[in-house]
């Protein structure tokens, strides 16, 4: 397989539309050589299935593959019809840090019980409860070191079961009024208050985090008026992310089908912009035919230009360096039991 062609399918992650795995979309998984994939309710019937799901993606793929779910808890948690319904972050705030770092432990077990190896979780996103911008009460404070606490307990004990988290959304979706799944936000603060304040908890767990994941917001302090989601944006994922925040792991873009996104995304368009910027691994979390035309899109770019085909190179490499830190466990559904009993009614 051509080089730029491979290190393109590397660097994207999907989603797929069923429960089970057809032989058409195996060979499709196969020909993107996606790095692994993302689940949704849509895709999980029953833990044994779950297992069975995973078993043969991996079967599909030549590379060591990422298994990634968003489970954090609350309105978040892909997992509420087997484990019933779990704390959101502002209420495990307030049981501590003791109690955090259990649930965190106890959702890394589950999901590495059922072969998953990256949760895309925590949010550090410092939100009001109440917000209606898509966040509200997954945030786990307004306040920058208290989050940071908060989420830091999390992501210890989701890690220290071998499944890797990822810190979300970057720089921070707090202050939006509107959900960039439909649309995009514009964040108005200064410079100085998004690093002083929203970058606070990146800074603190930034040597922890095995990633990050960049949101679609637009930052006026960042970019200027332009509209441009920070996914797209070299300020935000090369300056801020990398040089100011110092993070070296690997930097995921959020779904690229997101409203905030999908209409900048013509023919693969912020795919290519979104890894020029300095992401590392792209979601498409529905559409299969998005993740081919961006695969095609970037392999077309890179071999025009060098510097783009030097930096899939790189953004390849971040992927493969974390599946093989945070290798796929293979399924253990007694482990999940385990987790599911103690996570049901969890109370600290």
């Amino acid at each position: 397989m051509d080089a730029n062609r491979r290190a393109a399918g590397r660097s994207i992650m999907v989603g797929l539309p069923s429960p089970e795995l057809d032989d058409t979309t195996a060979r499709r998984l196969a020909g993107l050589g996606t790095c692994g994939v993302i689940l949704f309710g849509r895709n999980l019937v029953e833990p044994e299935q779950t297992a069975e799901l995973l078993r043969r993606v991996a079967g599909a793929l030549t590379d060591r593959p990422l298994f990634a779910i968003d489970q954090e808890g609350g309105r978040v948690s892909r997992l509420e019809p087997w484990i019933g319904p779990t704390p959101t972050a502002v209420e495990l705030h307030a049981m501590g840090l003791e109690a955090i770092t259990r649930f965190g432990i106890l959702t890394g077990e589950a999901l590495a019980g059922l072969g998953f190896n990256v949760d895309f979780a925590p949010v550090v996103d410092l939100c009001p409860a109440a917000a209606a911008n898509g966040i509200g009460d997954r945030s786990f404070s307004t306040d920058p070191p208290a989050a940071a606490r908060s989420a830091g307990a999390f992501l210890n004990g989701l890690q220290s079961t071998g499944v890797a988290g990822c810190l979300k959304h970057f720089p921070g979706l707090g202050d939006t009024a509107v959900d960039s799944h439909l649309e995009l936000p514009s964040v108005c603060r200064s410079a100085a208050r998004l690093e002083e304040q929203d970058l606070l908890p990146y800074r603190e767990l930034a040597s922890k985090a095995a990633s990050v994941m960049v949101g679609h917001g637009h930052y006026v302090a960042l970019d200027g008026e332009t509209p441009l989601p920070a996914t797209c944006s070299r300020t935000a994922v090369t300056e801020w992310l990398r040089r100011r925040v110092g993070f070296d792991g690997l930097a995921v873009s959020d779904d690229l089908e997101m409203g905030a996104v999908a209409p900048r995304d013509v023919d693969g368009r912020a795919a290519v912009e979104a890894i020029e910027a300095g992401v590392d691994l792209l979601l498409y979390c529905a559409d299969l035919d998005r993740a081919e035309v961006a695969v095609e899109r970037l392999t077309e770019a890179a071999s025009r230009d060098p510097r783009l085909a030097e930096r899939l190179r790189r953004a390849a490499e971040k992927v493969d360096v974390i599946a093989g830190l945070w290798p796929a466990p293979g399924a253990d559904l007694s482990r999940f039991e385990r987790a599911r009993q103690e996570l049901r009614g969890f109370s600290g």
